[in-house]
């Protein structure tokens, strides 16, 4: 199935999206892969580098991550919402500010966001993607040659409203070029639903995600992500894997 237009004569890539981390295995492998996890992971990382971070490690185990307090790390992170013992931060975007990370390494460990990046094995490389950097992360993509594959980290193993939003509004903005293609039924699903959710993300998300509303109602510091993850091209910064697990952005 192909997206019709005449905006580009180039030759046209494809798009898929992966909709939760148990359909992983079923999809096709390579290119380049771009890791969601708007709330809270992908969102956390971007602002941390953005705000001069040096370097921020994903971990699936916290006590791997807390062996690297050794070597002057930061450890943030948490497990179903919660902060870890031991850790430095939650995994907050707002927590993220030059006065807490610029110039630290990081290490994370979250429940859905790291814990997908584990599960990643065959790619030519990975972005991370939220909507603090939709436009950079267009831009990025739209100079690559690789096919792109967005992930989706979900929540629990199951598919989340708002990285299933989130990646039908870049797929959205890649097929518009003209220079990309799909042939997976999650890629128009998901550019549908960004259309229902356009005109206003946030409220939309927290009407139709069964567990963001709720958890937002009780735990404050949720809510402050949520109205932090929602803000649209906020940072002109692309986190990439410098090698594996390493997140940096390239000069």
């Amino acid at each position: 199935m192909k997206w019709n237009s005449a905006k580009s004569s180039a030759v046209t890539r494809n798009i898929d999206i992966v909709p939760a981390p148990p359909l992983y295995a079923h999809h096709a492998k390579g290119g380049t892969v771009v890791l969601i996890d708007v709330l809270r992971f992908t969102s956390t990382l971007t602002t941390a580098l953005a705000n001069g971070a040096l370097w921020a490690e994903t971990f699936a185990d916290p006590a791997e991550a807390l062996a690297k307090l050794d070597e002057g790390y930061i450890v943030a992170g948490e497990k179903n919402g919660l902060v870890l013992d031991g850790f430095h931060y939650n995994n907050s975007p707002v927590s993220m500010n030059r006065e807490n990370v610029g110039g630290r390494k990081l290490a994370f460990v979250t429940t859905n966001g790291t814990y997908m990046r584990s599960m990643i094995e065959e790619y030519d490389e990975i972005v991370a993607g939220c909507f603090l950097n939709v436009s950079a992360l267009t831009e990025r993509l739209m100079q690559g040659e690789n096919d792109v594959q967005l992930v989706c980290s979900g929540s629990r193993n199951r598919l989340a409203t708002d990285d299933f939003v989130f990646a039908g509004m870049l797929a959205d903005r890649l097929l518009q070029t003209g220079r990309f293609e799909y042939n997976n039924d999650s890629v128009p699903m998901a550019r549908t639903l960004y259309h229902c959710a356009k005109n206003d993300l946030k409220t939309f998300i927290l009407d139709h995600s069964p567990k963001t509303k709720p958890f937002c109602e009780t735990h404050e510091h949720y809510r402050n992500d949520l109205d932090f993850a929602m803000q649209v091209d906020l940072y002109d910064a692309v986190p990439e894997e410098e090698s594996p697990f390493k997140f940096v952005l390239k000069k």
